[in-house]
Parts: structure tokens; C-alpha cells; sequence
């Protein structure tokens, strides 16, 4: 395997995991299938995807801190 493979496996690893944090999902529910439908989906409807991460970020962001 060459570096080249290894730094395309390792990106798409963090790209994976900042979309799945960003959503509200469970990765250990999600098969490969659905979190390709919904790359799918929300590259056609970006909006819905900023949407999903506002009201992500503003939930997050009420939660009290202990």
C-alpha cells in the first residue's frame, strides 16, 4: 500500500467521522448503505445538511456544562 493510499484512507476516516458527529445519528445504527443515501441527499440539498448542523450546533450549545 502506498502513502498516497494510506493519506486518501485516513482523510476519508475524518470526513466520515466529522459528518457523523455534525449529525444527529447513531454510527454503530448506520449502515454503509444509508450513510451513502444520505451523502447523496444532502449533496443534492445542501441547505437541509446546514440546517441539520445549526440546529445540531444550537442544541449543543444549550446544554448546561457540568
Amino acid at each position: 500500500m502506498t502513502m498516497d493510499s494510506i493519506a486518501h484512507l485516513r482523510a476519508t476516516r475524518r470526513y466520515i467521522t466529522s459528518m457523523m458527529l455534525n449529525l444527529p445519528i447513531q454510527p454503530t445504527e448506520t449502515s454503509v448503505a444509508t450513510l451513502l443515501v444520505m451523502l447523496d441527499h444532502f449533496s443534492a440539498y445542501p441547505d437541509e445538511y446546514l440546517e441539520l448542523l445549526n440546529d445540531n450546533q444550537f442544541s449543543t450549545r444549550k446544554t448546561p456544562r457540568l
